[in-house]
């Protein structure tokens, strides 16, 4: 397994590289059976450090999980997320486990366009011109799941909304974090 660990605005030192692969190591060993790449990324703000965990694919394109957590210190910060991560994978566990040996079965994904736009923007420049709305776009995949498949990866991948093709009726469909905690299913007709 590859682990990558680095940082910014905070120097990551070898007794600090040395706790964050042992404590990946077990993780992986205990919930994983191919081996990935980790990133591990510790940023400090003026009041706390943030440490972001991401599993990815062997290509390290593809999030897998991912996890973000911060505390006034580098190791409580790394630490807590980790917690966080092994309470997310014990509750998904026995899914994870059983959907990877579907996915190798399922159909390829859809491809799709991932756009990031300004957030900035009004009503009244949308007509001048449609290009300058867009910051990034980025090419994504969109996979063929269940309903429950799609809020377990929603939630690993620590994301606020999931677009995916449903497996049981072939249609798009979508999931997302409501205000109130909740999660809402969109089924497209």
């Amino acid at each position: 397994m590859q682990i990558s660990v680095s940082g910014q605005h905070v120097e990551i030192g070898s007794a600090l590289q040395v706790h964050v692969k042992e404590k990946l190591i077990q993780i992986v060993q205990k919930y994983f059976v191919d081996i990935i790449n980790a990133n591990i990324h510790f940023t400090k703000e003026p009041a706390y450090i943030t440490c972001v965990i991401e599993f990815t694919d062997s290509t390290g394109k593809h999030i897998i999980i991912k996890n973000q957590q911060s505390s006034n210190e580098i190791y409580a910060s790394f630490d807590s997320a980790v917690v966080s991560l092994e309470k997310q994978l014990r509750k998904y566990k026995s899914r994870l486990k059983d959907r990877h040996d579907r996915v190798k079965l399922s159909t390829l994904p859809a491809s799709a366009v991932k756009y990031v736009l300004d957030s900035n923007f009004s009503e009244e420049e949308e007509s001048a011109e449609d290009n300058s709305l867009i910051i990034a776009e980025k090419p994504v995949e969109i996979e063929t799941l269940s309903v429950k498949e799609a809020v377990m990866v929603m939630d690993l991948k620590n994301l606020p909304a999931l677009m995916f093709i449903n497996s049981k009726n072939g249609r798009v469909n979508s999931v997302y974090y409501r205000k109130d905690g909740h999660i809402s299913w969109i089924d497209s007709k």
